[in-house]
């Protein structure tokens, strides 16, 4: 990595991860957290950026208010300030480019599958308006000189302080002997990127500045009954599977073609689920 890279929101579980990556293979780096700079002011931003100086630099914004607890009209207004107030304060330095953490909850409730960067937007939370309207506000209002790659993200795994994962939840219960929950016949299938995974993903995008909106998903989903299984076995513990009311808002698959991804960083491999839940036992990623 051959970048003065500017990470915002390393209090989070994906920026902290990616913050000490970047910090291990680029010096300079630098991160943010909301005690650091407060995104929600103007002031606070402003001053910020007028201490970094002119050379160039992509920023990585990870930073947000989380869809829980806080999924509610208030958030969606914060999170949209929180981006006009960087679009405000990246002008004042020599931004070469932006990748902006966006969600696959712009896809709302059952979309068509498998999906694409093409396919239908359609938000049925706050959270979900939210993350689109700030992909609106960098790709499309004509404020943003420079390139944003915007990368739509499913749930991401892996051992890392603030991990509140499905898998790491299973992990939990299992080792615990605790029942691993599941919403009916647990049938529905999700794509779940190892955390050690998009941060080579995010080190390949970056030089290439690209101006994009990507799918950030491995292309092979499951059930998450047949998760938990995989969990089990490799914990080498029973799974107790207790079965709920299905849960009509979360009761349907998320399949991705990731032909985008793919045509961007060719031959990437992603870790296997198998041994990114090796992590949870203390185990050393697998690529590195």
């Amino acid at each position: 990595m051959n970048e003065r890279l500017l990470v915002v929101g390393r209090r989070s579980y994906v920026g902290g991860y990616f913050a000490a990556y970047a910090q291990a293979r680029q010096a300079g780096t630098m991160a943010l957290s909301s005690q650091d700079c407060n995104f929600l002011d103007r002031e606070q931003v402003r001053s910020f950026f007028e201490s970094v100086g002119q050379e160039p630099l992509t920023i990585v914004f990870c930073a947000v208010i989380k869809k829980s607890p806080t999924n509610s009209f208030a958030s969606l207004r914060d999170n949209l300030a929180m981006v006009n107030n960087l679009i405000y304060g990246a002008a004042l330095v020599n931004v070469k480019s932006l990748i902006y953490f966006s969600s696959v909850d712009v896809y709302g409730n059952r979309p068509p599958v498998p999906l694409t960067e093409e396919s239908r937007i359609n938000p049925d939370t706050w959270y979900g308006l939210a993350k689109y309207c700030c992909e609106q506000m960098l790709l499309f209002a004509n404020q943003v000189p420079y390139p944003v790659t915007v990368l739509r993200i499913p749930s991401i795994y892996g051992e890392y302080p603030g991990d509140k994962s499905v898998i790491g939840r299973m992990v939990a219960s299992i080792r615990s002997g605790k029942p691993v929950c599941v919403s009916g016949a647990g049938s529905v299938r999700r794509d779940y990127v190892y955390i050690h995974d998009l941060c080579r993903i995010l080190e390949a995008l970056i030089p290439l500045r690209c101006h994009e909106i990507v799918n950030i998903a491995t292309g092979q989903s499951r059930s998450i009954l047949e998760i938990a299984q995989v969990v089990g076995a490799v914990l080498r513990q029973q799974v107790h599977i207790e079965r709920q009311a299905v849960d009509t808002a979360r009761d349907f698959d998320l399949v991705f073609d990731i032909g985008k991804l793919n045509g961007l960083i060719p031959g990437f491999q992603f870790t296997s689920l198998e041994d990114g839940v090796r992590t949870y036992l203390g185990e050393q990623p697998v690529h590195g």
